[in-house]
């Protein structure tokens, strides 16, 4: 056993020596553009997947529809990070140093430059009407799971346990008195030894973000017409996990409808389960694979929502809702027909184990049309 343990402490200690002042992942992954050749243009997802190595996926926009792929693996040795893959007969060779990468793409020269994307949203405030859900102050139109308290606090206290001690009377026969709001802890009563581990400290960053409580959180107000709706989220960086094990969240529709919510940088997944699809039956317009809208996880992302509800003559909602989204200012979803008819709902943020963080969430309701959409 003392020789599998310092097997076991040899090869962390290894691996840690081996990355020794390697950037760190969340520096090298994201978004880049640039040239090959000074000419080509060039639009580059390095992803993180795990043991500081990467998966490299390059477009070029050939025109009339057309594009030009060609697929890189990264590594880590020592303090660099590289490149390499190939485009036909053509050697790509590459490497990373401050936010940019440089190298070769066959006999042409490789400039490439990290690049940060602000949808156009981000920041938008709520409009006169608006029903605010979320503003890092005011949880009142947000609840837990259950109905379960708010335990809010800044960030150093984010992910605190909460503990819950059960009280006691220590005579056998009826106590004199109970415990009420003014006196909750009566002559008689002991805290008892045990404990129990009830929930964790949600911690409020400067921005107004939190992280999805356990369980989930719900809007209070019921939503039965049409309507706008505004949001901001992140994804984690969980660069070991693969499909829906990297920042898996999602945004439930007062139809009980699920937009997903997930880091599908450069990641593939199942129909309907990457970012911004309708789950489990339809992706967004903006799919190749992965989501072309997606941003990396760490970055701040926008859906922005109009869900529009037919009414019959006597004003009853009727039929199945129609949904345009735009993800990060893309139209992902243009006027489509969703699976379940219309109804009086709330809006549920769901939560999937992983610390996705939502910030800035209102819905603005609409006058319907009726009998048309």
């Amino acid at each position: 056993m003392l020789r599998r343990l310092l097997v076991m402490a040899c090869g962390v200690a290894c691996a840690a020596a081996a990355f020794a002042g390697a950037p760190p992942e969340a520096k090298v992954q994201g978004l880049y553009e640039g040239t090959a050749g000074g000419q080509r243009k060039l639009e580059v997802r390095v992803v993180a997947t795990g043991k500081r190595q990467y998966l490299v996926l390059v477009r070029e926009d050939l025109g009339g529809g057309k594009v030009a792929k060609v697929q890189l693996t990264g590594k880590t040795a020592g303090d660099q990070v590289t490149f390499a893959g190939k485009q036909g007969n053509d050697a790509w060779a590459a490497s990373y140093a401050d936010g940019a990468i440089t190298g070769t793409a066959g006999d042409e020269k490789l400039e490439l430059k990290r690049v940060f994307r602000k949808p156009p949203s981000l920041g938008k405030k709520p409009p006169e009407g608006a029903v605010v859900l979320l503003d890092g102050e005011n949880f009142k139109q947000m609840v837990r799971r259950g109905n379960e308290p708010w335990y809010v606090d800044d960030m150093s206290k984010d992910g605190w346990a909460v503990w819950e001690v059960p009280i006691r009377t220590i005579v056998a026969q009826q106590p004199k008195a109970w415990p009420d709001a003014k006196t909750t802890f009566p002559e008689g009563w002991e805290l008892g030894p045990q404990r129990r581990r009830v929930d964790t400290v949600v911690g409020i960053g400067e921005d107004g973000s939190i992280r999805v409580p356990t369980g989930g959180m719900n809007s209070r107000q019921q939503f039965d017409g049409s309507l706008d709706a505004h949001l901001e989220f992140v994804c984690p960086l969980r660069a070991d996990q693969r499909g829906q094990g990297r920042g898996n969240s999602g945004c439930y529709l007062p139809n009980g409808e699920e937009i997903q919510v997930l880091d599908s940088f450069g990641m593939e997944t199942y129909e309907g389960g990457g970012c911004g699809g309708f789950y489990r039956y339809k992706n967004p317009d903006t799919f190749d694979v992965f989501s072309l809208a997606s941003l990396p996880p760490l970055e701040w992302q926008t859906y922005d929502i109009e869900y529009r509800v037919r009414r019959n003559a006597q004003g009853k909602a009727m039929g199945k809702p129609r949904v345009t989204v735009y993800h990060n200012g893309i139209k992902i979803h243009n006027n489509y027909e969703v699976r379940r008819d219309a109804r009086k709902g709330g809006f549920h943020f769901q939560d999937h184990g992983n610390p996705v963080r939502y910030r800035n969430i209102w819905v603005l309701p609409i006058k319907d049309t009726k009998g048309s959409l």
